[in-house]
């Protein structure tokens, strides 16, 4: 293993941990969710990211839903889908989703949502861990850094 993807792991693994003492939100890792959506069950999956970033690539059947929406409104909007359902937030590394999902919790429980999580490590855990994102024309290998800084945690993968 190179010192670069050494690098982008550990930045990773820091970024994770500094997120879940700011944000204790239920976590599910990729691995888990990965096999979640094997088993095919009853899950929702909210992309809190930027639409640049959604349509760059997304997990396949995520709904977009920008960071700063209103609880109340993504109730409205959102809540009767959730109904019996495991809900699953995530944006780039976890942070906009952990606020997010830790404003709407409370709301998305009441609202009959089986389970909330937070993906852990975000699209760049999915990602770096070799499960597939999507675009608008199928599977891509094309993932948004959302900034420099960010995007170096993101592990290319061999053509």
């Amino acid at each position: 293993m190179s010192d670069n993807i050494l690098n982008r792991s550990g930045a990773l693994d820091a970024t994770e941990s500094m997120i879940e003492k700011n944000y204790p939100v239920p976590l599910v890792s990729a691995k888990e969710l990965s096999a979640m959506l094997q088993k095919r069950e009853n899950i929702v999956l909210f992309d809190t990211r930027t639409q640049e970033e959604y349509e760059k690539s997304h997990i396949s059947g995520a709904l977009l839903l920008p960071p700063q929406t209103p609880a109340d409104d993504f109730i409205r909007e959102h809540g009767e889908m959730m109904r019996k359902r495991t809900a699953v937030f995530y944006c780039s590394v976890g942070q906009r989703s952990s606020d997010f999902l830790n404003r709407v919790y409370k709301a998305c429980k009441a609202a009959g949502a089986k389970e909330c999580y937070n993906l852990r490590g975000g699209i760049f855990r999915w990602y770096n861990e070799g499960h597939p994102v999507v675009n608008g024309t199928g599977e891509t290998d094309d993932i948004h850094g959302y900034n420099p800084l960010w995007g170096m945690m993101i592990e290319k993968r061999a053509k």
